[in-house]
Formats: structure tokens, C-alpha cells, sequence
């Protein structure tokens, strides 16, 4: 294993010498599952300080500026340019926690065994959590249809590759360092849909001599370290009403499109067959029977082509409030069965509207990957996310996870507390016992914020 940075940790508070209970031996255990089980996370910019932070609390992350060539001739004097990078301010707004009890009954069990049957579900948890919040952002990166490859739900094995390419004339045209840091991130469909193409398969045609398949894995795809993640966001169904729109359209539309969908409502997500892009309503005119999309069509569209609608469902505050800006906590919808985990989640019609990833599910409530940046009101509109998959080519420097340690509780509180650090991750395990529960309460604890570096440096590939 490798060596951690350790804090110290407090004194127990209760008389149980069993090693098992010691904090230390679960920081440094815990982020060891928990780097295991990341996958984006490990692949984008990392930003550690060992400087103890809170929650709210504002640091900042580099952005490396680009230096400009010049010439000169003999004799002159050369004039120097600055080595600075611009100073990105990150709010540290994504507290991943899982707290969870030890009963009397099984304080006496080994530590391995304890890891097997809490910490090791707990980090998962805590792993899929962080995970799918990096890849979440991936919505942040959609631009305009330039800066997406690829349809949604349509990425034919035999074509596949040149989606690929395609990701890679993207970055290219954006200069992209052209280095061991660029990355493709696939759902596991995705991953399949390369597979099954012949050019990925043949060793004697990728130079690998076949170790990558021989692996589990794509390896290098034109210049792309290639992955599978399980947290990467897609959906598979979702809650829609469907019609077909009346004549063809040619790419580059943006006028009304003519329709049988019936009922829907601006703001909805519209998928129109053959263009296949996470477009939206922006307006609704003669009677419901035209629609108008957010964006140009990237792809012409046949005469009939399927219209698919994506229904909106409405927020329930639990005290007929508002969630204000910076809530990052559950948000309680009407129909919760409209949304599913990887799924988009947008609110808004104008220029206030903001898209979001819905990274866990919990009863009636969703958690997104982010703060929300605009309030939203009891019964506002929240429209679910359209079909398909949003994988992401991009470079290591468009986007960056900033950690920091949090406080170990102060001496005389009754908690036994420690952090381990590692590879620009921090994480706290606080413990406790509680004689109402009759068991020893376990925190484990991390605290991070996520930020966009460069919107050039990444290209959504749609399948």
C-alpha cells in the first residue's frame, strides 16, 4: 500500500482497546478503496493543500496561461514574458458523507472483517458519489452543436471510429495539447458499440499487440486514453410523449418545426430523429401542433421523423418554499419516477435556465452534481433529461477536483478522529460511541469543489 499523510488523531472516549476501533487503520483503509473505485476522478486536474478548509469556504485553483512566440535578431534584447497562471476561485460545496453504526453485537469482530461488511460499502458510496459528480458536469460542456459529436442513442459499431475522430478534429481545432493527458470516458453501451467495431479489436491494427483487450480495455484510441465508467451519464427510458414531425428539415433549421406531438410545454426536452441532440423547447405555437428547439438542427430530418418529448414533472418543497441559490441538498419533486440517476435535470425556460446531473435517487428527493446557481420555487417545472449516452473526450486540464482536509473535532469532544491524505484526496474518519444506539457511530467524510478550467479542452460524444 502506499504511504499516507496522517493527521494525528484525539483520544478515544470510550475503553475498547480493540484495534479494530482505531481511526487511523480506517482513514488510511478507507482511502484506499476509495481510490479504487474512482475513475474520472483520478483522470482530471487534482488539487490538494494540506490546509484545513470548511465547508463554504473559497480556494483557489491554477489555470495555466498560454505564452506567445516571438523573434528576434542580433543585438536585441529579449523581452520576457510572465509565467503566471490565472487564478480560478472554487467554493468548496460538494461534502460527500456516509455515517453509519457499529452494534455492541459486532465490536468484536476482526478490522478486515469490519472493512468488508461497512467501510468498503461506505467508500463505494462516497466513490460513486464524487465520480458521478465529476462526470455530471459533463453538461457544462455542450456549447453549441460544435462543440458535441455523435447522436444520442445512435453509435453504430461500424461507424464508431469516426465518432472518435471526430472528438479528436474537436480538441485538435481547440489546440489541445496533444500529450498523454487526453482521455475518453465511455458508459459501458458506448464501450460495446467500440468493441464491436473491427478497427478497436485487431491488435495487428491498434500497435498493442492486443494487451489492452487482453485487459478489459480499449487502451489508446487516436490519442485517447480510453475508459469505461459506470458513472458516466446516460439513460436507458425515460417518461416521454411521442409524435412525428410533418415534413423534412434540412441541417441548420431554426425556424418552428411543424408536429403531432400534442401536449407539451416549452422547456421540455425534444429529441427529433435523425438530428438526436439534448435540444429543448423554446416555443410553442399553433395550437401545440409547432415547436421551436433551442438550437439549429445539426443533422437533417426526414419527413415523419419521430418527435419525442420528455415529460416535465414540478418541484414539491416540503414547506411550499424555495430552494435557494447554493442549496446542495435532496430536492423533492412531484413524480420522482420522471428521474433516474445519470439523468440531466433542468429547470427554467429563459435566460435563468440551468441543467444539471441527477447523481443519486432517494425517495421522492434527487441530488444533483452541483449547487444550484438560480433559486427554484415550490411547483416550478423540472424537466428530466432525454434518452441516450454523454460520453466526454477531454483533456486532463478542462476541469479540476480541489480538495481540502476538513478539522478533526477538538480534544475533550469524546470523538476519535483521523485523516489520511493521498494522491490529492483527503479523507476523515470521526468516531463515536452512543449509549442510546448501544453501538459505535462511524463518520467517513470528504470535502471538495469541482470546477470547469477550459471549455476547449473537452467534446461531448453523444451515443
Amino acid at each position: 500500500m502506499n504511504s499516507f499523510y496522517l493527521c494525528n488523531s484525539e483520544v478515544a472516549c470510550f475503553a475498547n482497546d480493540n484495534d479494530a476501533f482505531v481511526p487511523e487503520k480506517w482513514a488510511n483503509e478507507g482511502l484506499a478503496i476509495l481510490e479504487e473505485n474512482m475513475v474520472m476522478a483520478h483522470l482530471v486536474h487534482r488539487d490538494f493543500e494540506d490546509e484545513v478548509q470548511k465547508y463554504g469556504d473559497v480556494v483557489n485553483t491554477r489555470r495555466p496561461n498560454k505564452f506567445k512566440v516571438d523573434r528576434k535578431v542580433d543585438g536585441d534584447t529579449l523581452t520576457y514574458q510572465d509565467a503566471q497562471s490565472t487564478n480560478v476561485p472554487v467554493t468548496l460545496d460538494q461534502w460527500f458523507v456516509q455515517p453509519f453504526t457499529i452494534y455492541d453485537g459486532e465490536d468484536s469482530m476482526s478490522f478486515q472483517d469490519l472493512v468488508q461488511i461497512y467501510l468498503h460499502p461506505a467508500m463505494l458510496s462516497i466513490a460513486n458519489g464524487v465520480d458521478r459528480a465529476v462526470t455530471g458536469q459533463v453538461q457544462r460542456f455542450f456549447g453549441g452543436v460544435s462543440a458535441r459529436v455523435g447522436r444520442l442513442e445512435n453509435l453504430p459499431a461500424a461507424t464508431s471510429n469516426e465518432t472518435v475522430l471526430e472528438a479528436r478534429q474537436v480538441l485538435n481545432d481547440n489546440l489541445a495539447p496533444m500529450d498523454a493527458a487526453r482521455h475518453l470516458l465511455l458508459t459501458s453501451s458506448s464501450e460495446t458499440a467500440l468493441l464491436k467495431n473491427d478497427i478497436f479489436v485487431k491488435a495487428n491494427e491498434r500497435g498493442d499487440g492486443g494487451t489492452a483487450l487482453e485487459n478489459a480495455r480499449l487502451g489508446k484510441i487516436y490519442g485517447f486514453n480510453t475508459w469505461m465508467g459506470q458513472n458516466v451519464p446516460s439513460l436507458a427510458s425515460g417518461t416521454t410523449i411521442a409524435g412525428t414531425v410533418t415534413g423534412a428539415e434540412v441541417a441548420g433549421e431554426t425556424g418552428a418545426l411543424s408536429c403531432t406531438l400534442g401536449a407539451t410545454v416549452v422547456g421540455e426536452f425534444i429529441n427529433v430523429a435523425g438530428n438526436d441532440q439534448p435540444t429543448y423547447c423554446t416555443a410553442i405555437t399553433a395550437a401545440t401542433t409547432d415547436f421551436t428547439l433551442n438550437e439549429a438542427l445539426k443533422y437533417a430530418t426526414g419527413s415523419g421523423a419521430v418527435c419525442t418529448a420528455y415529460t416535465s414533472d414540478t418541484v414539491d418543497h416540503p414547506s411550499s418554499g424555495t430552494y435557494a441559490i447554493g442549496w446542495t441538498k435532496a430536492i423533492q419533486m412531484d413524480n420522482i419516477a420522471y428521474f433516474s440517476i445519470g439523468q440531466l435535470c433542468a429547470f427554467g425556460t429563459g435566460a435563468g435556465r440551468r441543467t444539471y446531473t441527477v447523481i443519486e435517487v432517494n425517495g421522492d428527493t434527487v441530488y444533483l452534481d452541483r449547487p444550484l446557481e438560480v433559486a427554484v420555487a415550490d411547483g416550478a417545472a423540472a424537466f428530466p433529461g432525454p434518452q441516450g449516452n454523454m460520453n466526454i473526450a477531454f483533456h486532463r486540464e478542462a476541469l479540476a477536483l480541489i480538495t481540502r482536509p476538513l478539522a478533526l473535532p477538538r480534544a475533550g469532544t469524546g470523538v476519535s478522529a483521523a485523516i489520511a491524505s493521498y494522491n490529492g484526496i483527503s479523507m476523515r474518519i470521526t468516531m463515536q460511541y452512543n449509549q442510546s444506539a448501544g453501538g459505535t457511530q462511524v463518520n467517513c467524510d470528504m470535502l471538495a469543489g469541482l470546477a470547469v478550467l477550459d471549455t476547449n479542452l473537452a467534446c461531448v460524444v453523444l451515443g
